[in-house]
């Protein structure tokens, strides 16, 4: 059986012409995400050295540090969290133009930025969980695209997804602007575990990571709910406030 990215990429070759949806000059076809060889190779990826819980790249070298500050005044839920990609150039790009402006023929090429995530964990996870979106943003979006991503990611991974594991309780306008306090209120009772975890060590999936306030809420839920370990994988990273 076909997997749904297999299936819905011959159909993005039938509604888009087959050149770069970013630069619009060099050709790019479904496979591609519809950007370009020159275009993907904006990115910037994630690399040691950073904070071994949240993930967070050190500003030069670390040092004998291992926790960043951030890590050091909270008090996460998560057992480690890591990103694929730093949130500028094309992947910022790609990420808002695919939340928001429903820009999905991108989606080949983000789930294809996250190959290579099981190597930043040291043990492999049971099963695969989006950060659910609450039903009102989900109908007024018309998707989740942190349940787009962790199908792709546990089609990768060989891994069940559990997306009815997790909800969102509370409606929540968007965090951009918030910073980690703000965030942190924000996101108190903002979820709950819909069914009792069968899946000890869980791999929590977003789109973008800033302060880590979401991750924490819901890996606080999984746990409450059963689970014993919860990653954190998120295919961009953004600064915190």
């Amino acid at each position: 059986m076909k997997s749904p990215l297999n299936l819905i990429e011959p159909l993005k070759g039938l509604a888009f012409p087959e050149v770069c949806q970013v630069c619009g000059d060099s050709w790019a076809g479904a496979t591609d995400g519809f950007a370009c060889r020159k275009c993907r190779s904006n990115i910037f990826k994630s690399t040691p050295p950073w904070c071994e819980q949240c993930g967070l790249p050190f500003n030069g070298a670390a040092g004998n540090a291992t926790i960043c500050k951030n890590c050091h005044e909270a008090d996460w839920q998560f057992e480690r969290a890591r990103s694929m990609m730093s949130a500028r150039g094309l992947v910022r790009e790609v990420i808002h133009r695919y939340k928001y402006n429903r820009h999905e023929f991108f989606e080949p090429l983000m789930v294809q930025w996250l190959f290579g995530c099981g190597s930043l964990f040291s043990e492999k996870s049971q099963c695969v969980v989006p950060v659910p979106l609450h039903p009102l943003k989900e109908r007024d979006r018309g998707f989740n695209q942190a349940e787009r991503l962790a199908k792709g990611v546990a089609e990768h991974l060989n891994l069940p997804v559990k997306s009815e594991c997790l909800m969102r309780f509370k409606y929540t306008e968007t965090q951009t602007n918030l910073s980690r306090k703000e965030r942190m209120a924000n996101m108190q009772n903002a979820f709950g575990g819909s069914e009792r975890m069968t899946f000890s060590r869980v791999l929590l999936v977003d789109d973008v990571m800033t302060t880590g306030a979401t991750a924490s809420a819901c890996a606080a839920a999984l746990r409450r709910a059963g689970a014993q370990t919860v990653d954190v994988l998120t295919l961009a990273r953004g600064i915190p406030v």
